[in-house]
């Protein structure tokens, strides 16, 4: 394994920017939210290195890993990133957008994964209840389609740092400032990420019974409430415990509240 705490994996044409901690132990393998990137998990890589080895990297389009025009999938790219580490089999941790990545990286090499730590997502074809819409939505997608980067990622913000049933002045502004941060680098590849994804054949959707290793879903207190309930039915398809919810925090539970994130995380890593 390369002794270089960072560097950047190929994966077709794009070079995906990775950054590893720790020597000994099992490999813990973290992808990160869709408004996020690498960073997310900046407390993990502090306290969790001395007993894992921990990789994080940037999906293409986000963070350091710049988007190259081809067609892609995430789960390819992040099998690459395994490849390259020489990694034989990893736990992964993955938030939101990162919980699909994950899915699918388990339906297409399920040897690689050893186990699941599922935060703020759904499984593919989850369909909640009730469809809820952010009071933020509508000036975001304006913002959004008129090319206004900056009001779009601190409207983001607001959908998924301070998260439902708070206010701004609830949450650490250095996060909710760290997350517009990322989003504006992600924002602009969005549109052809989008036209330039690959769907898993035969759809994900259809073979979730074949996820079959030890799963913890996670879910902040504050996070969406269509998120809430597929947190519930992700729980109850991939694991015999109910989803664990962390207090005070919303979509990011890693920066909002490391030190319960990181018990639980480490509370499941001891049953394995």
């Amino acid at each position: 394994m390369p002794d270089t705490p960072t560097g950047f994996a190929p994966s077709g044409g794009a070079l995906l920017h990775y950054q590893t901690a720790g020597e000994g132990g099992d490999s813990i393998f973290f992808i990160h939210a869709g408004v996020a990137d690498s960073r997310m998990w900046a407390h993990q890589f502090t306290n969790l290195a001395s007993n894992y080895h921990l990789v994080a990297y940037d999906a293409r389009g986000f963070g350091q890993s710049l988007f190259f025009d081809e067609p892609f999938s995430d789960h390819a790219d992040a099998l690459a990133v395994l490849d390259h580490l020489g990694i034989a089999s990893a736990v992964v941790v993955a938030c939101s957008m990162g919980c699909q990545t994950a899915i699918n990286l388990a339906l297409t090499a399920p040897d690689r994964v050893r186990a699941l730590v599922l935060i703020g997502g759904w499984p593919p074809g989850f369909e909640a209840s009730e469809e809820y819409e952010p009071p933020q939505w509508p000036e975001l997608v304006k913002a959004f389609r008129a090319g206004d980067m900056e009001t779009t990622a601190d409207l983001g913000s607001e959908i998924w740092v301070v998260g439902h049933g708070r206010s701004k002045a609830d949450v650490d502004p250095d996060v909710f400032e760290l997350v517009s941060e990322m989003s504006l680098i992600a924002l602009p590849q969005e549109k052809a990420r989008d036209e330039r994804a690959v769907a898993l054949d035969p759809p994900a959707k259809e073979r979730l019974n074949e996820i079959t290793v030890p799963t913890l879903v996670m879910i902040g207190e504050y996070d969406l409430p269509d998120l809430q309930e597929g947190a519930v039915y992700m729980a109850g398809l991939f694991s015999s415990q109910p989803a664990e919810v962390i207090p005070d925090s919303a979509h990011l539970p890693s920066l909002e509240q490391p030190e319960r994130f990181n018990k639980a995380l480490l509370d499941f890593l001891e049953t394995l």
